[in-house]
This record gives structure tokens, sequence and C-alpha cells, in this order.
């Protein structure tokens, strides 16, 4: 039932509402815990609209490696891409809030052996994205965040 109300409109507002303020993610904690990890640090991630030019905002769990700032675009393995990281390939600018505070960033999509080396770590480390690989055709997008 709280998985339900998480991914819930309201849940999902709430969830954005939370990070931007305090930098906890009631869905990431949900999620992390129903399977069997430790819940990460998430970001506010405001991208602009690819096709409405409006400001959007989402909720994403990020990992540190290596001196690089991480967001994975898994969407629990489905055939496409989420919308933020569409927006933010057809606009790579875009404003992060960790703990309260705005940074601006420009993602940039990792490719080849970069990709390759970084995803494997990051599979190691969170195994519900081998399992999301396994669930699609497509390769899952790593992004890096790289301060503007």
């Amino acid at each position: 039932m709280l998985q339900r109300f998480v991914m819930s409109s309201a849940g999902l507002a709430l969830d954005r509402f939370l990070v931007r303020w305090t930098g906890f993610s009631l869905t990431t904690w949900v999620f992390a815990r129903a399977s069997g990890y430790a819940p990460g640090p998430v970001l506010y991630l405001e991208t602009i609209g690819r096709r409405s030019g409006r400001k959007r905002a989402v909720a994403v769990p990020y990992f540190d490696r290596d001196g690089q700032r991480l967001l994975v675009a898994s969407k629990g393995g489905a055939d496409s891409d989420p919308y933020w990281a569409q927006n933010l390939r057809a606009n790579p600018d875009a404003v992060v809030r960790i703990r309260r505070r705005p940074q601006q960033v420009r993602a940039r999509f990792l490719a080849g052996e970069e990709r390759a080396k970084v995803w494997e770590g990051l599979k190691a480390d969170v195994p519900t994205y081998a399992y999301y690989e396994s669930l699609t055709e497509r390769e899952i997008p790593v992004i890096a965040l790289e301060a503007r």
C-alpha cells in the first residue's frame, strides 16, 4: 500500500518537496528497503521540458564516484528513458538541489568504456540495476552532472 502511495501523483509531489527541503526521499527509501539495500542520497533535479519548455522537477538517486556525480536513468527497466533523461538529452543544462543548495549543472551521457566501467560498479553496489538491465533491450543511460 505504501508503494502505491509513493508512486501516486500526491506521493511523488510529497517526495519532491521532501528532497528539495530535507534531502530525504520517501520513495527511494520504500523501494530500497523492498529491494534489500540501504537507500543512498537523492537530489532534486530541475530540467526544461523538451516539448513544453517548462521547468520540470523530479527526485533522483545519485552516486558520487571518482569525482563525478552520477545519475542512472533506469526507469525500472522500461523500454524508454525516463522523461527527465529525455529532457537532459534535449537540453543538458539543469539545476540540482542537494540539501537545499542549488547548483547549475550540465549533463553528460557516458558512453563506451567510460560507461561500461562505471556501470559495472553501480550494478555491484545496487544489484537491482542488473535486474532492470535484464528487462530491457535499451542501454540504460548513466549521466554525469558537471558544474557549470
